[in-house]
Formats: structure tokens, C-alpha cells, sequence
């Protein structure tokens, strides 16, 4: 029980400290969601989504989603704005190895917690998981600033390709890129 109560109070202090680092304030809804991410992420072997994802593009997770049972499609749907949410933050080197990039991810991350919190809306009993979601939406590239903060902080990510921390600054403006980019003394105009 110590070493869950270290794990939550790691993860607590790294979110609260990029938040600090960063000057965002994110809603406690957000904040307990990628708590309870991160921490589902250290405990689980099967984290990634094995069997809703099968080596598919998450795009096309999402599309079938939508032709599934409600309780498949809410699985499926988290599942894809989840692994979203931690490969355009905290592993953003793992999209690399595919053809497309961070912007791919956000858009589909976002679209996935939006249809959740669409799914939601009309259940007055499920209000809650309607504001979270939509919490998340919202929040979405702040949760992907402070996920990249901790990847970087914890030297998850290679931050010598200078290419690459452009192409993602320039889609995301994630202040962590243009970090790497003044340290190889290049500014990015807006």
C-alpha cells in the first residue's frame, strides 16, 4: 500500500509541478483524470488497449466505435482519447515510428472525448461523465503541455531532433518544443 501511496503522490507532484512550471491551472475534473491515467498507465500491463485496439489506427477504432453497443462504444471511445491523450504528450516519440504525427492524435483524441461527452448528454444520471468529457475537450492540449512537460522532466523524449520539435511546436505551440528549439538557438516566429 506504501508504494501506491508513493505512485499517487509522484504523479500529484509531477502534474502540479508542470502545471506551476507552465502557469496553467488545470480543472480538477482534468486533473483527476490524468492522475488516475498516469497512474492506471503504471500499474497495468494491458494499459494500451490491447484488445479494442489490435494494431489498428486509432481513427479507425473510432469509426468503428460508432456501429458498436453503448457499452463497446464508451470502451472503444475512452480507449482512443486516452492513448490519444499519452502518445501526443507523455510518449511523443513512440508516433515517430508512424505516418502520421501530434496533430492526428489531438484531433482524434478530441473527437473521441467529444462523442463520449455526446453520448452522455442526454442522461440527466450521467451528467457528470457529459462535463468531464467535455472538461477534456477542452483541456485537451493543456493535459498534452503538462504530459509532455513530465515526458520531458522524466527524459522520456528525445529532444535533439530539432526537425521534429518544430514541426510539433508548430502544431500545437506546446512550449516544451520551442524550449528544445532556443536551445539550438532557433525562435520560431508565430
Amino acid at each position: 500500500m506504501d508504494v501506491v501511496d508513493r505512485f499517487d503522490d509522484f504523479f500529484i507532484d509531477e502534474i502540479e509541478a508542470a502545471q506551476k512550471r507552465l502557469q496553467i491551472n488545470l480543472s480538477p475534473q482534468s486533473k483527476l483524470y490524468l492522475l488516475h491515467l498516469l497512474k492506471h498507465l503504471s500499474e497495468s500491463s494491458d494499459f494500451f488497449y490491447s484488445e479494442v485496439v489490435q494494431d489498428k489506427p486509432l481513427g479507425i477504432v473510432l469509426m468503428e466505435a460508432l456501429h458498436k453497443n453503448l457499452f463497446e462504444r464508451s470502451r472503444d471511445l475512452k480507449a482512443v482519447g486516452d492513448l490519444s491523450l499519452i502518445f501526443s504528450g507523455l510518449y511523443p516519440d513512440h508516433l515517430t515510428r508512424r505516418t502520421v504525427d501530434i496533430d492526428y492524435f489531438i484531433d482524434t483524441g478530441r473527437r473521441s472525448y467529444s462523442l463520449l461527452s455526446q453520448m452522455y448528454g442526454p442522461y440527466r444520471s450521467k451528467q457528470g461523465l457529459h462535463n468531464l468529457y467535455s472538461m477534456l475537450v477542452a483541456e485537451f492540449v493543456s493535459l498534452i503541455e503538462i504530459l509532455t512537460e513530465i515526458s520531458g522532466e522524466l527524459h522520456f523524449m528525445d529532444e535533439t531532433n530539432i526537425v521534429r520539435a518544430f514541426a510539433r511546436w508548430r502544431s500545437t505551440r506546446v512550449r516544451r518544443y520551442r524550449q528544445i528549439l532556443k536551445r539550438h538557438n532557433i525562435i520560431p516566429l508565430k
